[in-house]
């Protein structure tokens, strides 16, 4: 499991009606992300470095509705890297996900699939 008690760098992503909030360790920035697909086995995206493969990172993930003022539902979890390479003007990452918890991994599960978060692989399904 991870400990990592530094600060984290925050950015925002829209996926139809909901806004996920991806926040990282601020000495390991990824920058703007492209290409973010998120389920509850992990995500991938594509960074404008490559990050190396096995590498373990810190995640908090908050998705919450557009509209109305409703609390997010919020996920703390670690993350393996299991592939890196290069794509287009960037590096396609493959992160899975190591301790997301049961409760966590069913709420993410649940609204990846509702809102279309996921990637072609996992077919939305």
């Amino acid at each position: 499991m991870c400990e990592n008690n530094n600060a984290m760098t925050t950015t925002q992503y829209s996926f139809g009606d909901y806004s996920v909030s991806l926040a990282l360790d601020e000495d390991s920035p990824l920058g703007k992300l492209d290409d973010l697909h998120i389920c509850h086995l992990g995500m991938k995206f594509i960074s404008s470095r490559p990050l190396p493969e096995f590498g373990l990172y810190e995640f908090e993930i908050a998705i919450k509705p557009l509209a109305g003022d409703q609390t997010p539902a919020k996920v703390k979890c670690c993350g393996v890297v299991v592939s890196s390479a290069p794509e287009g003007d960037g590096y396609r990452t493959v992160i899975h996900f190591a301790d997301l918890g049961k409760h966590d991994a069913s709420c993410l599960e649940a609204l990846t699939k509702a809102n279309k978060m996921r990637c072609d692989y996992c077919a939305n399904c």
